[in-house]
């Protein structure tokens, strides 16, 4: 039984559905739509797929909407060939917000409940279109006995891609008041944008110099959830970079993620800030769930495994992922040049591996665990992207404010974009290359893995360096507990 849902649809296909939805004569109008289940620790999403829009005589327009049998039948038919659940979306012209669900629409969704699910082994979705903010909301019609159906409510509905934009479930999930330490934030960027920040759950995978300014930035502005995916240890070689680290915390091999969770309550602005810290990898199945859970991921490693995970929950998953990286040339001993970049990896834009962050082909050598062997690293050219150790504070810096003006660019939309490319920024001659092309011709992320939810290849697994170093910090522990005890001890 599902506890907590939600709803993603791509960009493309939202634009598909408010053509049909948005009547030039102001009636109301319906369609339905093929989805796939996401499955996180806690929440299941239904990624929709595909439109299936009336033939002549399926729908009956008359102010309100009627569809026959047949359309229906046909919509459960294709989905079930296509291994896919059946919803039924119809629009309020001139709604505002999330929408409740009148008698009339209950009735009418509750009556096809039990056939959705015996034809397709998914439960009906349930979507309304408020055309007055082109706003959706959604539930999902469960089985609670052999002839009862009751929908469960979406927490959310996010349309990800090119833009970004969330309707949340007002009745659960209420904006929070704006707290006299965000008055600067709203001035920037004003109500409506605060409001979805303070609501949106937002994933930080990697603690390390780059991460733990995007944690500390996000929640100064009233992020109100965050999660946060770090196996690594603090160590004295981190003291140059990482914001808040001390000696103390590298002789106490503190996680770094635990570091980034304490020091984010202390900064957060929201009245009721929540943060989870999880000392695992997102390539482990715990941590890629709790990672699907999230409306959008910040990512903040270096490694291909990871990166290529990120891909997918972008695409399969509709998460939409802010990635970057910093380079440095270094030859010669002396600095001769650097760069950092910050893109977002969503439907209609370039994925991570056809920006170059990572080759697909590396991510086996990982998940073997060589990248851990010196002799391994030792053997690849100099030059090779995986012996890279560049995140220097004052780089590591601008790469943080890159990311977060791709985040803040695309929930805000200033000026109505929310998408201007992916920047690559030169110190030595100060510009900024853009890209603003999706994909390359023939990607599968962008064709055939989008939108696949719980359908897309497995690409988790042990990840035995993350497992290594948990190990190590429990044997630490156990030997400073022994210690501790031992002083304690009456000496004879």
């Amino acid at each position: 039984m599902i506890t907590r849902f939600g709803a993603a649809v791509p960009t493309p296909l939202a634009r598909r559905l408010k053509e049909h939805l948005l009547r030039a004569d102001g009636q109301e109008d319906c369609c339905f739509v093929l989805w796939r289940p996401a499955t996180g620790a806690s929440r299941t999403t239904a990624v929709l797929v595909e439109v299936v829009l009336p033939l002549e005589g399926e729908r009956i327009v008359h102010g309100t909407v009627d569809f026959t049998s047949a359309y229906f039948l046909r919509s459960a038919s294709l989905a079930a060939e296509r291994d896919c659940g059946v919803g039924l979306i119809h629009s309020h012209p001139r709604g505002q917000g999330w929408q409740r669900l009148n008698q009339v629409d209950h009735d009418a969704e509750a009556s096809f409940a039990a056939q959705a699910l015996a034809l397709t082994d998914h439960p009906l979705l349930g979507m309304t279109f408020a055309g007055g903010n082109a706003g959706h909301s959604a539930r999902i019609w469960q089985k609670r006995d052999s002839r009862h159906y009751r929908p469960l409510h979406a927490e959310s509905v996010r349309v990800v891609g090119e833009e970004f934009s969330v309707t949340f479930n007002s009745l659960s999930f209420p904006a929070p008041a704006v707290t006299s330490a965000q008055q600067r934030s709203l001035s920037a960027w004003g109500q409506q944008t605060q409001d979805t920040l303070a609501r949106l759950h937002v994933g930080v995978v990697g603690t390390g110099s780059v991460g733990m300014l995007i944690v500390e930035a996000l929640a100064r502005t009233g992020i109100g959830r965050l999660t946060l995916f770090d196996f690594d240890s603090v160590e004295t070689v981190n003291l140059d970079r990482l914001l808040h680290a001390t000696s103390r915390d590298a002789r106490a091999k503190r996680p770094k993620v635990h570091l980034a969770a304490r020091e984010a309550r202390r900064a957060a602005t929201a009245p009721a800030f929540r943060v989870t810290a999880l000392e695992a990898s997102i390539t482990e199945p715990n941590g890629f769930a709790a990672a699907a859970d999230c409306d959008v991921l910040f990512s903040c490693v270096d490694r291909p495994w990871p990166r290529h995970v990120l891909n997918q929950l972008a695409y399969a998953h509709l998460i939409p992922v802010i990635d970057g990286g910093v380079s440095v040339d270094a030859r010669g001993g002396s600095l001769r040049g650097a760069e950092w970049r910050a893109h977002v990896a969503a439907p209609g834009r370039a994925c991570l591996e056809c920006l170059g962050q990572y080759d697909s082909a590396d991510v086996p050598t990982e998940r073997d665990g060589l990248l851990e062997e010196p002799s391994y690293i030792t053997g690849l050219a100099a030059d090779h992207p995986l012996r890279r150790k560049e995140n220097v504070f004052i780089f590591s810096t601008a790469a943080a404010a890159a990311e977060l003006a791709q985040f803040i660019t695309m929930v805000a939309a200033p000026a109505g974009i929310s998408d201007n490319g992916a920047h690559l920024y030169h110190l030595t001659t100060g510009t900024l290359d853009r890209r603003t092309e999706g994909c390359v011709p023939g990607c599968p992320y962008d064709t055939t893995l989008l939108a696949l939810g719980d359908t897309a290849p497995t690409v988790t697994g042990r990840h035995l360096a993350a497992e290594r170093v948990r190990a190590g910090r429990g044997t630490f522990r156990s030997r400073f507990t022994e210690l501790a005890h031992r002083l304690r001890q009456p000496r004879s």
